[in-house]
């Protein structure tokens, strides 16, 4: 006979296990990540971390170092950074935890300080009201050409 207690343990261990995820397999997409994102000429860093947000969803965010002083360059510097980014994820996930994935925190920082937010790059957002919270990897896929 087994015990509730015994039941709910292992329900809580596995439940953890899901929901921890590997935590290989994302120390590597993020290292995937930053170096297609320091491969674009114009970035001098990225410092990306995964993280799961408050309703379970999973998270990449974090800053990509701009090395152009105007703002519509570090725009398109910051564009190509997110292609590179988007498409680490479409390649390196299955298909729905790559669609999933919240990418709307990954900010560009030009060398004053400004910052460059997803929201400005275009991403398609179905909602009336977009949020950088409810940007996905998806979001993307459309501009990148991503399937």
């Amino acid at each position: 006979m087994v015990s509730r207690r015994g039941l709910l343990g292992g329900a809580l261990a596995a439940a953890a296990a899901v929901l921890s995820g590997c935590g290989r397999g994302r120390a590597q997409l993020v290292e995937a990540a930053e170096e297609a994102a320091t491969s674009v000429e114009g970035v001098s860093d990225a410092a990306l971390e995964m993280a799961d947000g408050a309703n379970f969803e999973r998270l990449l965010r974090g800053t990509v170092s701009l090395e152009v002083e105007d703002r519509a360059g570090g725009i398109a510097v910051f564009d190509e950074a997110m292609r590179g980014i988007v498409t680490v994820v479409h390649e390196e996930l299955d298909e729905a935890e790559a669609k999933s994935l919240r990418v709307g925190w990954i900010t560009g920082v030009l060398p004053g300080g400004e910052e460059i937010t997803p929201m400005e790059l275009g991403p398609d957002l179905p909602a009336a009201n977009p949020r950088r919270d409810r940007i996905t990897a998806e979001s993307f896929y459309g501009k990148y050409g991503l399937n």
